[in-house]
This record gives C-alpha cells, structure tokens and sequence, in this order.
C-alpha cells in the first residue's frame, strides 16, 4: 500500500512536471534567456557561477571511480564497509542520472539557450536527432544533482538541507548562466528526483530480497549492503 501511494504521488508529480515544462517553454524560457544574456552576462555573477559549476563536472567521475573501486575490492574476496553503503547508492543513482540524460538528449535534440538562442536565434526540439548543438534538453547538472540529493534525503536525513541548497545553486547557475533553459531543469529535476528515489526503494525492495527457488542463483542477502 504504501508504494502505491507513493506511486500515485510520482504519477501527481509527473503531470505537474509536464504542465510546468510546457508552460515554460511556452512563456518563461526565451524572455529568461535574453533578460540574463542582457543584464547578467557581463558582469562579475556571470564569472562567479562560471566558476561554481565548473567543478561540477568532475562529480560523475568521482562515482564511477567509487563504485569501480569498490567492485574490485570485493572481487579481491574483501567485503566492503558498511560505510560505503550511502557512497553506493549516490553514484548508483549518479551514473543511471548520467545515461538518463545522456539518452534524452538525444531524443529531444533540443537548441541551447547560448550560443543557440541569444546568438542564433534557434529554439525548439529536433526530436531524435540530439546533436552537440541541439543537445538542451534535460539539463544533467539538474538531472545528476537531484538524483543525489534524493538519495541523500532518504538514506541520509541530517544531509537534507544542505543537499537541496546545493543543487538549488547549481541549477540556478546553469539558468542564469543560460546554460540551460528554466524548463530542461525543471525536467532535470523532476528525472533526477524519481532516479534518485528508485534507486534507493529498488534496493530496499523485498521482491529482491526474497531468495530464489532456483538453489544455483545468488542470494544479494548475502551482501552487507543489501
């Protein structure tokens, strides 16, 4: 009962997403753009978030190290840590939040903000032909940031608030920046949110835990993490 509820308010949230990324890409998205281009691209915010996000990049590969190291050690025959059990599931749910992004760009094929819009004057989605140009849509700062902080919100409560006004800086900084129009965050977010969210219920679900009747197939009970 309680995951159908739970399902029933993805769902909820899923239509709000959808009604909040149309409306603006209807009406907030290009106004954003050329006020921020105007007004903000020269001055010292413009720098100051430039270089806020730029370490940004490095966390997906702080993930993939982590999770790559620690499947080595327990190829060695050690056990991991119980410790790495939170560092786990956030750079799970960090490289899902990366190829989510990854493919969807490509599917929507949508023009940046800069240079695409405030120079070029294009806007709109190629669906299925995502190229470097027209690659917007979702943003993955929004995507991989969320999918974190959702995981953190559930496993770890006491990193809550400063998990959210972390990726709140960040996406406002892509935004701002035009990086990225309010709408790829707002779906970024919204992608990143459930990734984040069903990592950590796929892990705790029973269905997994329950042992196999087959006597040859593994039993994940057997690992400290599970």
């Amino acid at each position: 009962m309680i995951y159908e509820d739970g399902f029933r308010r993805w769902l909820l949230t899923l239509a709000l997403s959808v009604i909040a990324v149309l409306v603006s890409v209807s009406y907030v998205d290009r106004p954003a753009a050329e006020f921020f281009n105007a007004y903000v691209r020269h001055t010292a915010l413009w720098g100051w978030l430039d270089r806020l996000l730029a370490p940004f990049v490095l966390i997906p590969v702080v993930a993939l190290l982590f999770l790559f190291s620690t499947g080595c050690w327990l190829l060695s025959g050690r056990q991991p840590g119980t410790w790495t059990l939170k560092p786990l599931l956030c750079s799970w749910s960090a490289i899902w939040a990366l190829a989510a992004e990854f493919v969807a760009k490509r599917v929507f094929g949508r023009a940046w903000p800069d240079p695409g819009y405030v120079e070029n004057h294009l806007y709109g989605f190629r669906f299925l032909r995502g190229t470097p140009q027209w690659n917007s849509f979702p943003s993955g700062t929004a995507t991989i940031s969320a999918a974190i902080v959702a995981t953190v919100w559930l496993v770890a409560p006491r990193l809550r608030l400063p998990g959210v006004f972390l990726a709140v800086l960040l996406c406002c900084g892509v935004v701002v920046t035009n990086g990225h129009w309010l709408s790829d965050v707002i779906a970024g977010a919204f992608l990143g949110a459930s990734i984040g969210w069903m990592t950590v219920r796929l892990l705790d679900s029973q269905a997994l835990r329950t042992p196999s009747a087959d006597p040859s197939a593994p039993d994940i009970r057997s690992h400290p993490a599970a």
